[in-house]
């Protein structure tokens, strides 16, 4: 955690001021959390396979732990899911300082000290069955299959795609 500080100083009376300032937190956009997470990707060098175990993992905290995902905290949930994910599932795991070099705003010793809470919080429950992993893997590739589908149909009934569709088509959400 950063604490940051405005200081006010008067050289000539030696009026000396302090005020903590508490940092403004704003709702992530879809683009927020995207733009964070593949910078964290391609520096990293994460499998696409880390992104299925880190949802498992931010899934598993909230249930066992019940940590919400904040404006404050959505950030260093999915950077510590993510490590730990790597951890576990990658052959060629990350190291620590090697996410702390992506978000500097994380030190390595806060990031220790993050993971650390997170393992304990959930119990040091990191193990991921395979029937768990495919079901995950399954639930979001329908998601994506359904949004295809979603994005098609749209496309066709509101763009004029063929004469077969009728007047009072609406598009499907």
């Amino acid at each position: 955690e950063v604490t940051m500080y405005q200081f006010q100083l008067i050289w000539s009376g030696f009026q000396f001021s302090q005020r903590k300032l508490e940092p403004e937190y704003t709702t992530p956009t879809m683009r927020d959390i995207y733009e964070f997470l593949s910078t964290l990707f391609v520096k990293a060098h994460l499998s696409s396979e880390c992104s299925i175990v880190c949802l498992i993992y931010v899934e598993r905290l909230m249930e066992k732990a019940n940590v919400p995902l904040l404006d404050s905290t959505w950030r260093p949930i999915l950077l510590c899911s993510m490590l730990l994910a790597s951890k576990v599932w990658q052959d060629c795991a990350s190291w620590n300082i090697e996410f702390s070099v992506v978000y500097p705003q994380f030190s390595l010793a806060a990031l220790n000290q993050l993971e650390r809470n997170y393992v304990t919080a959930v119990g040091w429950d990191m193990y991921i069955s395979q029937s768990l992993y495919a079901k995950y893997y399954f639930a979001l590739r329908s998601l994506n299959e359904k949004d295809d589908f979603r994005r098609k149909y749209n496309r066709m009934m509101l763009d004029g795609g063929g004469n077969e569709q009728p007047k009072e088509g609406r598009a499907v959400e």
